[in-house]
């Protein structure tokens, strides 16, 4: 898993257009009104817009507002939001319908040629999963997306947040499937309390066979991810790349390393260079967006001493 930035102030006000032009004024005035029932006091404050105020909340105040209802308002909400019904899902109401909805239409929503998922990946700075940094999800055409777009917290339960746009986490199909509507408590990308550098961590075990088995150490929510999402045992097939670059570590050793600055010093090259052959460019936080198992490979950098 992998962090993400919060997107820029054009791309919300992109965004909020979006579903402006898709939720009817006199249905974001009632579902204001009716939110304020069971939303935490201090949710609405300020001068914008109250409903676009909820549209472009930050995951903070969404998961502080998720809280809230949970231990708090739960009953009024479902007053709010569902009919009555012995059924074990009861139909949503109207106004509520309409914002759970109104995800299908804005999700197909086109600007400038580009689908809304298009756009999402591209202004997250994404070409991989921030779940498991494993699947690409670049789009193969303008219209054509490779991300889905998943729930952070489950519209059929949450309607009130369905179009928000930091519920919203660009991810591959494989993540969205199996996460689906899991009660387990998630870490979203987009939570800046998380300590992404210590918080999860990868490393390896070697057994007398050669086999490689890839640890994965997480902490908090973050190990309800691993689990909920079966990424620990997606990442056993990754064994032979943490391998090669094993043996590539013990391979460059000291001598090695003269031998090839003896044999590549006319050209110039620094050590750092000729690591950067060896064993590609270093990882960084920002082209761990970008790189299969970035993460893992960050982590392993820095246990086999490779990059400093």
């Amino acid at each position: 898993m992998i962090q993400l930035e919060i997107y820029s102030d054009t791309f919300k006000n992109e965004y909020w257009k979006a579903v402006e032009k898709k939720i009817k004024a006199s249905v974001r005035r009632k579902i204001v009104d009716s939110c304020k029932k069971y939303m935490p006091p201090d949710f609405f404050t300020g001068s914008q817009d109250e409903f676009q105020s909820l549209i472009l909340a930050p995951l903070e105040k969404l998961i502080a507002a998720q809280a809230y209802i949970a231990s708090k308002t739960i009953r009024i909400m479902n007053q709010e939001c569902f009919r009555n019904s012995n059924r074990k899902t009861p139909p949503m109401r109207g106004m509520y319908k309409t914002i759970h909805d109104s995800y299908t239409k804005l999700a197909g929503s086109v600007v400038d040629g580009a689908s809304l998922r298009v756009r999402i990946v591209r202004k997250a700075g994404l070409t991989v999963c921030p779940y498991c940094n494993r699947d690409y999800i670049n789009c193969r055409a303008e219209k054509v997306s490779g991300a889905q777009l998943d729930h952070f917290f489950n519209r059929s339960t949450l309607p009130l947040f369905s179009v928000c746009l930091y519920n919203l986490i660009p991810v591959c199909g494989n993540c969205n499937r199996v996460k689906s509507s899991k009660s387990l408590t998630f870490a979203s990308p987009f939570d800046s309390s998380i300590n992404w550098a210590e918080d999860l961590t990868f490393s390896y075990r070697r057994n007398a066979l050669n086999e490689v088995e890839i640890i994965i150490d997480a902490k908090g929510n973050l190990a309800n991810n691993m689990q909920g999402m079966r990424i620990p045992e997606a990442y056993q097939i990754h064994g032979d790349e943490v391998l090669a670059l094993i043996e590539k570590q013990q391979m460059y050793n000291a001598t090695q390393k003269d031998e090839l600055q003896t044999m590549l010093g006319r050209v110039g090259l620094t050590d750092l260079e000729i690591k950067k052959m060896v064993f590609g460019p270093e990882i960084t936080k920002e082209t761990m967006r970008t790189k299969p198992l970035g993460k893992m490979m960050y982590d392993l950098h820095k246990e086999l001493n490779i990059y400093n």
